[in-house]
């Protein structure tokens, strides 16, 4: 899943736009519509997947239904040739997302239900965002590799899908033979719209979803115009980004195991915040980089990663804890609906961040294939959405951290009286060889 996540936001969208032509504003138009649509689907997947109840799981089926659409989604926009229009675009994109909506959403809830205290999931989400940075080095090292067949943005990118396509069903298949999904004692109970909108309103939850949706646009931005900047404003080669791109990552994913350690101990929300008062920090920085100074670029990248690896994990980890609070005070398991209210979040910003950062390179007239021959004035304006968007939105996503009510103290509250009545609930359904629901939720 990391493969398509980064190549979808960096490459396909230069590729659109410069290889095949397309206008950059149609480009960044359709992303951003398609992922809005997208993100109406994830809280339709997210109840749905809660409501589902077969004895092969509620999310193992779901993997099973996400495998087919994610890879035509990858084979449409990896493979795509001149000719192709807006409208393939669109229907790539609709795939894409769909089935890595499905993949994602069944992942991550199943990964909710492996371990249940505040520190060991701190742990878990670390090691599968680790795995996540390992897949783009991974998927990014492609394009280095076959530099000596030529700079061919088309070769590299139909490499990079096809690599996509062969590793789903055996990891897919790996998930579903080896990773255990745990059952917990739950009512069934239906949200509806009102619901929907006390969920969202909950304090942890809105915080939550609102600092992931300013990191997500943050990121996301400097993601879609990465190519341009490097290129154009810094003077480097094509092929040699994915240096840039696996220093990120690389620093991301060797530091993350320690993150999560550090989480821990000092809470998963001070973490965050700290993560995003780096980005203020160190995204300025680049601004610095000189032209084709390839080492302080990979080292500003690097440690940029570190903070990168931080704002996606932390906020997976910290919605299970909210999950908990939910089924402690209604009976009730919302670990779909929680996770596709953080996908949609995150979905959100990336479809505003390649629609503001495609249309804003439009408005100052900066044109892709002129590249370094573009206007002093479009450069500067290139290099300050790159450097400057992150960084003002992670310091607002640091700022809703503060004071986030779920403490490791309170998260370990709320995990032991579940577990004492998880545990009543089971003994006295043994006893009576029976399942015994729990007492009625309270209406939503």
């Amino acid at each position: 899943m990391a493969m398509l996540t980064l190549p979808l936001v960096v490459n396909i969208p230069e590729y659109f736009g410069n290889a095949l032509g397309l206008n950059l504003a149609v480009v960044g138009t359709v992303f951003m519509a398609v992922r809005i649509f997208d993100i109406i689907l994830d809280p339709a997947l997210g109840l749905m997947m809660d409501a589902t109840d077969t004895r092969w799981g509620r999310f193992r089926p779901w993997l099973v239904a996400g495998v087919p659409v994610f890879i035509a989604g990858t084979a449409m926009l990896f493979m795509a040739r001149a000719g192709v229009g807006p409208l393939y675009l669109v229907a790539g994109l609709i795939l894409a997302y769909a089935g890595w909506s499905i993949l994602s959403l069944a992942q991550l809830s199943i990964a909710a239900g492996l371990v249940r205290g505040y520190a060991a999931r701190a742990r878990v989400y670390a090691w599968i965002q680790a795995a996540f940075l390992g897949g783009i080095c991974i998927v990014m090292l492609l394009p280095l590799l076959m530099r000596g067949q030529g700079n061919d943005p088309a070769a590299a990118l139909s490499a990079m899908g096809w690599l996509i396509i062969l590793v789903v069903v055996p990891a897919v298949l790996l998930v579903l033979l080896l990773v255990p999904e745990r059952l917990v004692a739950s009512n069934r109970h239906g949200l509806g719209l009102t619901g929907y909108i006390r969920l969202i309103a909950r304090p942890p939850v809105a915080r939550l979803v609102a600092a992931d949706l300013l990191f997500g646009i943050g990121y996301g931005v400097a993601s879609a115009v990465l190519v341009f900047f490097f290129v154009a404003a810094k003077g480097f080669d094509r092929s040699v980004l994915g240096i840039l791109l696996i220093a990120q990552m690389g620093a991301g994913l060797v530091a993350l195991p320690l993150m999560g350690a550090l989480a821990a101990r000092i809470g998963k929300h001070v973490v965050l915040g700290l993560c995003g008062l780096g980005a203020l920090i160190v995204c300025p920085i680049m601004f610095l980089v000189p032209e084709r100074g390839l080492i302080p670029a990979a080292i500003v990248m690097a440690i940029w990663g570190i903070f990168y690896g931080g704002v996606t994990f932390v906020p997976r980890s910290m919605m299970a804890d909210a999950g908990d609070e939910i089924r402690l005070e209604q009976g009730v398991d919302r670990t779909g609906v929680l996770y596709a209210l953080l996908i949609s979040s995150w979905k959100l910003g990336g479809a505003l961040s390649v629609g503001i950062g495609l249309i804003a390179l439009d408005l100052i007239g900066y044109v892709p294939k002129l590249g370094v021959a573009n206007s002093h004035q479009s450069l500067i304006g290139l290099q300050l959405l790159f450097a400057g968007t992150p960084a003002m939105l992670g310091l607002l996503g640091a700022l809703l951290c503060w004071h986030y009510p779920l403490t490791p103290e309170r998260c370990a509250e709320i995990r032991a009286a579940l577990d004492a009545r998880d545990a009543s609930v089971l003994s006295s359904a043994d006893r009576a060889a029976t399942p015994i629901p729990l007492q009625p939720a309270p209406a939503e």
